[in-house]
């Protein structure tokens, strides 16, 4: 069989991609057509879809992939928000300087994580500038934040590891190499990467990596962010950490055996929001929980039923001062029902 002939079909190789690449073409072409049609001039969808000789449901199908391609960009002018009297009971009730509510989104947890970096990324918009320092943990909500940052204006800010980063890593990991690169490449900054594990398997070589003079600068550049960007671990989020640092189920199991109900960067704590004095924490390249609480501004992103329990504890301990969070959550963080 020739090269360039594909298993199981008669054309050639480079025929088929260029037949894949004409419908691609003609596709977003469609998308063009539609979102014209609709959003400019007015149409409803039925009447796109007779101007285009196309199906109502190809044309609702073409505008949504329109615009999650980024051909149809919506901009809404206005300061109201949707879940605004929640905010302002999470902020009165919880000592919070700002609350961010979004939707649950399409009912999964990575739609779910989804919304919730758009509702981080509009707050990091609104306060990114020049000189500006952050501090990007490990978190999958975290890491989606950069998708939702469409052409913001350049700043000439740092972004910085606020801890180590799991062995095992690729896109949905939460690994914060990859979040500090592409936050830094969408405002046209800096990212500064702290290249260590976030659990080592003793305090020995923990207090090792520490003193390492590319680490302990990295680390004090973190402690010193004006900002940082973190998600909230809980009960049941040993799996994250089994994929790629050195913790085993036992060490898990006496966590939980301490009273830790979640964590922040791998920095586990209580109910109360105190640290868990345990091993593991002396395995930990990354911040300390007390050195968390001194960045000005602590932006949490979380949200879900199994968060619930780690937010309320953050909250009672002062970890966090911007959370972002959906409106199931926010109706139970406030024991609304």
């Amino acid at each position: 069989m020739p090269a360039e002939t594909a298993q199981g079909g008669g054309m050639p190789w480079k025929e088929q991609q260029g037949e894949r690449d004409r419908r691609s073409a003609s596709t977003l072409d469609l998308m063009a057509r539609a979102a014209r049609l609709h959003y400019e001039f007015g149409l409803t969808h039925e009447e796109a879809a007779e101007a285009l000789s196309l199906s109502r449901v190809k044309v609702t199908r073409l505008l949504k992939q329109a615009r999650e391609l980024g051909i149809v960009k919506i901009t809404i002018t206005t300061d109201a928000r949707p879940f605004g009297e929640l905010e302002e009971r999470l902020v009165g009730d919880f000592g919070l300087t700002e609350a961010i509510v979004v939707p649950y989104g399409n009912g999964t947890e990575d739609g779910l994580r989804s919304v919730l970096a758009q509702g981080a990324a509009s707050y990091l918009i609104r306060v990114v500038r020049d000189d500006l320092v952050v501090a990007v943990g490990l978190s999958r909500t975290i890491a989606k934040i950069p998708k939702w940052l469409d052409n913001p204006r350049r700043a000439r800010a740092t972004f910085v590891s606020l801890v180590g980063a799991l062995r095992i890593g690729g896109a949905g990991s939460g690994n914060p190499y990859q979040a500090t690169d592409a936050f830094a490449t969408a405002f046209g900054g800096i990212a500064e990467h702290l290249h260590a594990p976030v659990i080592v398997r003793s305090a020995e070589v923990a207090e090792e990596l520490r003193r390492d003079p590319g680490i302990a600068q990295t680390l004090e550049h973190a402690a010193a962010a004006d900002v940082a960007f973190a998600g909230v671990g809980g009960r049941d989020d040993r799996i994250s950490f089994a994929q790629g640092a050195d913790i085993s189920a036992a060490e898990w199991d006496e966590l939980l055996g301490a009273g830790m109900v979640g964590d922040v960067g791998a920095r586990f704590f209580d109910r109360d929001g105190l640290s868990i004095d345990h091993d593991i924490s002396r395995r930990v390249i990354g911040l300390s929980l007390d050195l968390f609480k001194k960045i000005p501004n602590r932006v949490v992103a979380a949200g879900g039923p199994t968060k619930t329990e780690p937010l309320e504890a953050a909250l009672r301990g002062g970890i966090i001062t911007v959370l972002v969070t959906d409106a199931s959550t926010a109706r139970s963080l406030l024991k609304l029902g």
